[in-house]
């Protein structure tokens, strides 16, 4: 802790977007509380770069107000993420969205964490690591056991964990689109089923900015339009505006349910096949280190997928 001054300190504007925004009136009655009793809570820093107190800094420097800082220490980027989330998530008054949002980043931060510890790659053995050429960690089974703290901390399943992560990841990716989007969608201003933020991701860049102009006029408009975009994107379900004469053009066939699931079964046995004959037929002592590493790593991502997979299915049971 430091004696209190103004200090000059850094936005990160990725941590920024992890801290819940406050309400008009929250943000207000903080500032006549700063007004009138000083800044009693140091602002935490990384680097000298702000981890919590966003606001009180605004307020603070806006009104030439000496507050305090408290530095905190992190070996990475990854580190200092996974920490505010995990502090973020202890706060009550987050909205369902944002408690998605900082699950997800939580567990795409840790999971590289615990890929990292596993090679012993923190930051004073990197040296030896590189001299003695170690193999890459299990990044499938480091992940695993990430998943499986958090959805016992957070008493929410596997399968809920990396939905949330693909949530958090598509917001990432609108928030270099449409920056303006994001905050109205974690404050549940903009209300976006978790599934169509997911495709609203996917969509064309041009398409989205398209979309952004209306955010701030009308949030339900934006709503509509969207809906729009992700049928046009999928296919309207809607029946034609125009009559098709009789055999002319073959049907098309009813949507079947089970048609990705057939597909992919009817797939599987030649992997089968081809990891057994690779298995029988290869001399994997002596193959390259670069080759075989290349294979682990691909089977590991298999083997996530396929755990991803069966644990859905069960649910669904």
């Amino acid at each position: 802790m430091t004696e209190s001054c103004i200090y000059e300190l850094n936005i990160d504007a990725g941590f920024k977007r992890l801290i819940p925004p406050l309400s008009a009136e929250e943000l207000q009655q903080l500032e006549q509380d700063i007004i009138r009793d000083g800044c009693r809570e140091p602002i935490l820093v990384w680097n000298n770069t702000i981890l919590d107190g966003h606001n009180r800094y605004e307020i603070c420097t806006r009104r030439q107000i000496q507050f305090k800082i408290q530095s905190t220490y992190f070996d990475n980027r990854e580190e200092a993420v996974a920490w505010i989330c995990a502090n973020q998530l202890g706060r009550r008054n987050i909205t369902e969205e944002t408690r998605k949002y900082l699950i997800g980043k939580r567990y795409e931060m840790e999971k590289i964490l615990g890929a990292h510890n596993a090679a012993g790659t923190h930051q004073h053995t990197k040296k030896e690591v590189r001299t003695k050429m170690l193999p890459e960690p299990p990044f499938g089974v480091t992940a695993g056991r990430t998943r499986e703290r958090l959805s016992e901390e957070y008493n929410i399943s596997h399968v809920t964990i990396l939905n949330y992560e693909k949530y958090s990841q598509a917001l990432d990716l609108l928030s270099i689109v449409v920056p303006e989007l994001v905050p109205k969608i974690l404050s549940g201003e903009i209300k976006i089923s978790h599934e169509n933020t997911v495709e609203l991701s996917r969509v064309p860049y041009q398409e989205i900015k398209s979309l952004s102009q209306i955010i701030s006029d009308d949030a339900s408009e934006f709503v509509r339009n969207l809906h729009k975009v992700l049928s046009k994107k999928h296919g309207s379900t809607e029946k034609p505006h125009f009559s098709v004469p009789a055999g002319s053009v073959k049907e098309m066939p009813a949507y079947d349910p089970d048609a990705e699931i057939s597909s992919l079964a009817l797939t599987i046995p030649s992997w089968v096949s081809s990891i057994n004959r690779t298995c029988s037929a290869s001399n994997l002592r002596g193959a390259t280190y670069k080759a075989r590493n290349k294979l682990e790593k691909q089977l590991l991502e298999l083997k996530e997928s396929i755990e991803y997979m069966l644990t859905a299915i069960r649910e669904e049971i």
